[in-house]
């Protein structure tokens, strides 16, 4: 029996994956005016090219080929530090000379691994209803596709989204909220970004955020006067997440996440994080919001909320879904409230959490408006 072989050659090629984070830089809210600008054409499409990170692993130069070509049948390959046997007396390894009557054997594909495991099916969440029956807040979403926010120096673009609660600027290449101010007349400011200052503060602030630019657009089909959604994917596909508007509050889902994640709330309530600030949650407890607070909130609900006792003004925020992984609030820089569902160790997916702003602090008013969002969303 004669045995063709082949001297196999062997193609090297690298490919680096570079990734742009992007850093949200925060400021006081008298700096808001000068790092927003309304419904005007981007400067900075979404999906525009960024340059190497900091820390990104530098591309590295294609090494040249150094295996041996197919027109010889005397050299030998070195692929995987394996060297074939010299070739049989009267065996040329040419694949159209005739040698013995068998004939030559065929590839045959590597075995299946039996312990290999597909990996899971991920499905994404439900969407969410148009419009939410008996919402008791009156009124219609505005917004605008075109407006800009200053990040790192750049003009991003960005929607902004007012309903009769609250009113949100959410950049597109991010697909976060980086600025929040509530719905009464002389509206406050509830996050107070600006550009090279505080980047921690907004929303979600996850713990560790996509290592691509996101593309944010809106959709068309599930607009309505009272909502509004918006999906996020990042540039690599691995994280993706929805925006729901309504007129009494906003939900977030994350569907697509490629490591543990939480969902957290970084601003200041009111305009500034003082004495007369208090942090509640579900189970009646109320403190001072300079003390810090780590412990599971009680379920089948999960929630806090931050209010500003000289405005009169509250934010909540929830978690649908009920775990055993701690919450935390701790003050950051001395003068930003951070509250943290999950702490950075969810995996569970998809996920869904809600935030709004009402104007009261009364534990019982909120409490009231919590269970209306909570049985709207499911």
């Amino acid at each position: 029996m004669h045995i063709l072989r082949f001297p196999l050659s062997l193609d090297a090629a690298s490919v680096v994956s570079i990734a742009l984070p992007i850093a949200l830089g925060c400021g006081p809210s008298s700096d808001l005016d000068a790092h927003a600008r309304g419904s005007g054409a981007s400067s900075a499409p979404n999906g525009a090219a960024a340059s190497e990170p900091p820390g990104a692993v530098p591309s590295q130069p294609t090494p040249p080929n150094t295996s041996p070509g197919l027109g010889s049948n005397t050299e030998q390959s070195t692929v995987g530090g394996l060297v074939p046997p010299p070739l049989a007396p009267g065996d040329t390894g040419d694949a159209g000379s005739p040698s013995g009557l068998e004939p030559p054997l065929a590839d045959a594909a590597a075995p299946a691994d039996p312990g290999a495991m597909d990996p899971p099916v991920l499905v994404d969440a439900p969407p969410l209803p148009d419009d939410l029956i008996d919402a008791p807040v009156a009124g219609e979403i505005v917004f605008s596709d075109e407006a800009e926010w200053e990040v790192e120096g750049v003009f991003e673009p960005a929607f902004e989204i007012h309903t009769p609660s609250a009113s949100y600027w959410v950049v597109k290449p991010l697909g976060t909220i980086v600025s929040i101010e509530d719905g009464e007349a002389e509206a406050a400011q509830w996050i107070a970004f600006s550009s090279g200052f505080r980047p921690l503060r907004g929303v979600p602030s996850f713990p560790t955020p996509p290592a691509t630019r996101v593309t944010t657009v809106r959709d068309d089909d599930s607009q309505t006067p009272t909502h509004l959604r918006l999906t996020a994917t990042s540039d690599d596909g691995l994280w993706r997440w929805v925006w729901d508007f309504y007129v009494t509050h906003v939900t977030f889902t994350v569907n697509r996440a490629p490591l543990p994640f939480g969902f957290a709330y970084q601003g200041v309530p009111g305009g500034a994080l003082g004495a007369e600030d208090r942090l509640g949650s579900n189970d009646g407890a109320v403190q001072g919001a300079r003390n810090s607070f780590n412990a599971d909130l009680i379920g089948p609900v999960e929630w806090a909320y931050l209010a500003d006792t000289t405005l009169g003004r509250s934010l909540f925020a929830m978690q649908h879904r009920d775990d055993g992984l701690p919450e935390r609030y701790q003050v950051r820089d001395n003068d930003t409230s951070l509250l943290s569902f999950g702490d950075g160790q969810l995996q569970i997916l998809p996920q869904r959490f809600s935030l709004g702003l009402i104007p009261s602090v009364s534990p019982a008013a909120i409490s009231e408006r919590v269970e209306f969002v909570a049985g709207a969303i499911r």
